[in-house]
Order: structure tokens, then C-alpha cells, then sequence
């Protein structure tokens, strides 16, 4: 599946990817921007060219990859080009680590990030410090809420990802808290 996600990034081609093992009829669709020998980083959009964010993923979690499909082809109709907002790595790149890239990015900018961890714990909330192969995540729940101070190794890591819907949707209940 390396060589493909590696072919893919390099064609820049809308395709759907399957992650869930438990229901093959879910999946995303989006750009493999960049990726690694374990990593891609997929910008994904949903239907009517909602931009649903970026997001690392690791090519052990693909289990299926489609393209040229009548579903994508429609999409197309959707999904306009924009101009990037965040200077992202696009191409290969064998050395880079994908999930630093993003975390840093989300400090940097004060994004709010999702993190998903190895046994399936969904973290939401802005990267705070990265540091000894630890990640400090100033949470924020599902009502825009600060909710305590989480620390996780990088290490447990498997998805991070920020701009989704969700990602947005508790930036803006936290904004209008203030």
C-alpha cells in the first residue's frame, strides 16, 4: 500500500480511504498531500466543498484506497482549489515525521488539534508543549469548554489532525464564551 499512498501523493488525486475495519461503507475523501514510509497527510473535504481539515494518518490504518470513482468524480464538482492556509510539507518525504509537523503547527498557530491515540481515545484541544516524546494538550470538550491539562507519549499516537468540522466547531463555542 506504500508505493500506492507514494504514487497518489505524487499525482495529486482525489481518492476515498478506508480506515474502518468495521464498517467498509464509511470512509474520507481528500489529497494525499505528503507522506512518509509510515505516515500521509490527507486534506480531506466533505460534500459541498466543506473543507473538513488535515489530517496524519498512518498507512498501516488504509485498508482500502479508491480512485476514478462516480462518487469522487461528482465530488469534483464540489471541491474548489484555495489557496493553502498553512504552509504544509507536500511530496515524499522518507526522513520527516508527519504527526511533529502538524503538533507544531497547531502550537504554533494556536489550532485547535485532535489526537487519536492507539486504544481509541479522541483528545481535542490545543498543543500546549512537545517535548521527551511528550505531548501537553490543553483539552476542550464537545461544549467549547477548557476541560484540564492531558499528557500522552507521541509514541500511542495514530491520527492527528486539525481545520475539520469538529476541530472548528468547539474553536467557535469557546470564542463565544470569552
Amino acid at each position: 500500500m506504500d508505493n500506492i499512498v507514494r504514487q497518489l501523493c505524487k499525482d495529486n488525486e482525489l481518492v476515498e480511504l478506508y480506515t474502518n475495519p468495521d464498517d467498509y461503507d464509511k470512509f474520507g475523501v481528500g489529497y494525499i498531500e505528503a507522506c512518509t514510509e509510515t505516515d500521509c497527510l490527507v486534506h480531506t473535504f466533505q460534500e459541498n466543498d466543506l473543507d473538513d481539515g488535515y489530517y496524519v494518518k498512518q498507512n498501516d490504518d488504509i485498508l482500502m484506497i479508491r480512485k476514478d470513482t462516480t462518487y469522487l468524480k461528482n465530488m469534483l464538482h464540489f471541491i474548489k482549489a484555495k489557496a493553502p492556509k498553512y504552509e504544509l510539507p507536500k511530496g515524499y518525504w522518507p526522513e520527516l515525521n508527519l504527526q511533529s509537523v502538524v503538533l507544531n503547527l497547531c502550537m504554533q498557530e494556536v489550532l485547535i488539534a485532535v489526537v487519536r491515540l492507539e486504544c481509541g481515545v479522541e483528545i481535542f484541544g490545543w498543543v500546549r508543549e512537545i517535548g521527551d516524546n511528550i505531548v501537553e494538550i490543553e483539552q476542550v470538550d464537545s461544549d467549547g469548554m477548557p476541560d484540564g491539562i492531558t499528557y500522552v507519549r507521541q509514541e500511542d499516537i495514530i491520527m492527528v489532525g486539525f481545520g475539520g468540522l469538529e476541530e472548528k466547531r468547539r474553536t467557535k463555542l469557546f470564542a463565544a464564551r470569552r
